[in-house]
């Protein structure tokens, strides 16, 4: 599967963060849609199905664990990758008994954002 072919949702409720890492990774050729909370996500995955996800953990309103937890009632296979610049050891556990495909630093640089969608895809079947 090439770049252009996945559908990337990145939900993240703080401007500078998502619009850099949405712009360098439709540089990549990558399809991305940007939201900034989780109630916009779950209306965007309604209407297209995402390739794959990327979740801030902290965000005001209905929080990243929360938005998971109503995406998986749905699908229980689509790749969410939570992104976190400090997650708690409780949130990363109930991250992954919601079955995320893996965690991004928000001071990693988006290189690292890059390789985690081929590993995620990749354990779920989709590449």
């Amino acid at each position: 599967m090439e770049p252009k072919d996945i559908r990337i949702l990145l939900v993240d409720d703080e401007d500078g963060f998502r619009r850099p890492m949405e712009f360098w990774l439709k540089a990549k050729g990558y399809q991305v849609t940007g939201v900034n909370n989780g109630a916009d996500a779950l209306a965007q995955i309604e209407r297209e199905r995402p390739t794959i996800i990327y979740l801030d953990m902290k965000m005001p309103g209905m929080n990243g664990i929360e938005t998971l937890a109503k995406i998986r009632e749905k699908d229980k296979t689509l790749p969410v990758i939570m992104i976190t610049a400090y997650g708690t050891p409780k949130d990363m556990k109930a991250a992954e008994d919601l079955g995320v495909s893996g965690f991004f630093q928000k001071d990693d640089d988006f290189a690292s954002a890059a390789k985690l969608i081929v590993i995620a895809l990749a354990s779920s079947n989709i590449l």
